[in-house]
Formats: structure tokens, C-alpha cells, sequence
């Protein structure tokens, strides 16, 4: 039987609505996708509400960003697993290693070392000899001490997408945060003399992956934090 007027009306109706379905869905997928992987969004925005509860403080101590390792929490958010950096960022396609001298002011305190792996791991390495107050000391990277566990001077951490760098410029989103923490252990050439504690190795990345970044101390000779800086510095070449 020949299909009336009626029918052929309604079905083609039934096919354009569908169409438009087709067409709008892929529109909204299209979004999606431009919201995820453009600078110039957050695909982490659902997680975090607005942008100033996201982000560390710009001013803040590396001690006080523990919520940016990848094995804590960010307001709530599971940061567990590892987050590759935004377009805007620079992108982890080698092996980064970066050394350069530690400074307070004009004064050094040894040198640092830093590599961060494509996939966003970070480590680094104190080690030299300086004076502190008028006395020798000494930093041995990856030292292991007698009677206690794990290895100091050695810091271990993870690049940190989340975090935007910010100055009295404004903010700058084509920079990486890379964040460490480990024990740190100084003695003297008898060791007689011994300072030790926590210390965090921070640094931001460039476009140009150039590093620039420091050592911090939060309680240094149990007097007050310490903080050491470093770079700009390239990485090594291959």
C-alpha cells in the first residue's frame, strides 16, 4: 500500500527533528571539547568552584601547599594520578635537568639539581659546602644516615598544573609550578654540628623552559624560615 500524504509528511518530520538532535548534540560536543583543552578554560572548574579557591596564593610558602602534591587533596578534589600541563604550559616532552647555584642575598649555600620527567615526576638534590653563622657545613645529596630512615637531602614531588603563577604584573598562565618536599641534613667536617629538618624545592618552568625557583625552610636552627633561591636557569641539553 502506496503511504498516504499524511505519513510521508510525519516521517520526514520525525527524520528532520532527529537531524536537528544529531546536529545540536555534536555542537555540544564540540563545546565540551573546546572548554577542555583550550588555555583558556579550567577543565578542573567543576571541581573547584571560582578561580581564587583553586589556586594557591601566589605569595604563599611551598609549606603551605601541600594540596598541590598529587597524592593530597585539592578542596576536596582527588589529586591522585598525574595531570598533564595545560596548552598555555609548557609541555613535558623530555627529561628536564636543571642545576644551579643557592643564594640568600649574595651568599651561597651550595647548589641544587632538579629533574622533572615527561610524565610530571620532579626530584631534586641539595648538596656543597657553605658556612652558616661563621661555621663549615655540609650538604651530601641522597645522603643516608646511620640509624634513620630514608635519605636526605633529597626532594621529591610532581609539576602542578593547577597553579598560576601571578605577580604585580598579573597573572601569567604560560608558567609550570613544579613543587618537592624531603628531609634535609647539614653537618659540619666532625660532624659536631648538625642541622636538619623539612625543606620544599619550588620552581617555575617558561615557555622557554627556563626554571627559576628556591629552597624554603620553614623552621631553619630552630630560629626562623629560610629561604634560598636559584636560576633562571636552562635545562642541560640531552
Amino acid at each position: 500500500m502506496n503511504e498516504s500524504y499524511f505519513q510521508e509528511s510525519g516521517r520526514r518530520k520525525r527524520s528532520g527533528i532527529a537531524g536537528i538532535a544529531i546536529l545540536l548534540l555534536g555542537i555540544g560536543l564540540l563545546a565540551i571539547l573546546y572548554v577542555l583543552y583550550t588555555s583558556q578554560f579550567n577543565p578542573f572548574a567543576a571541581f573547584h568552584g571560582k578561580e581564587k579557591d583553586r589556586y594557591s596564593d601566589p605569595n604563599a610558602n611551598p609549606w603551605e601547599e601541600h594540596h598541590l602534591f598529587i597524592f593530597e587533596a585539592l578542596d576536596g578534589y582527588d589529586m591522585g594520578g598525574r595531570q598533564p600541563p595545560f596548552p598555555s604550559q609548557p609541555q613535558l616532552t623530555r627529561v628536564l635537568n636543571y642545576s644551579a647555584v643557592l643564594y640568600d642575598g649574595d651568599k651561597k649555600y651550595g647548589q641544587i639539581e632538579l629533574l622533572v620527567t615527561d610524565d610530571g615526576d620532579a626530584r631534586a638534590k641539595w648538596g656543597g659546602d657553605f658556612q652558616i653563622e661563621g661555621k663549615d657545613y655540609k650538604a651530601i645529596p641522597q645522603v643516608k644516615i646511620p640509624g634513620r630512615k630514608g635519605r636526605y637531602n633529597l626532594f621529591l614531588g610532581n609539576t602542578a598544573p593547577l597553579k598560576i603563577y601571578e605577580d604585580e604584573n598579573g597573572k601569567d598562565k604560560s608558567k609550570l609550578y613544579v613543587i618537592a618536599k624531603g628531609l634535609f641534613y647539614l653537618n659540619d667536617p666532625n660532624e659536631e654540628n648538625i642541622i636538619d629538618g623539612m625543606a620544599y624545592v619550588s620552581c617555575w618552568i617558561d615557555k622557554d623552559y627556563n626554571a627559576e625557583g628556591k629552597l624554603a625552610i620553614p623552621l631553619f636552627a630552630d630560629v626562623q624560615a629560610k629561604i634560598l633561591t636559584w636560576g633562571p636557569v636552562e635545562p642541560a641539553e640531552e
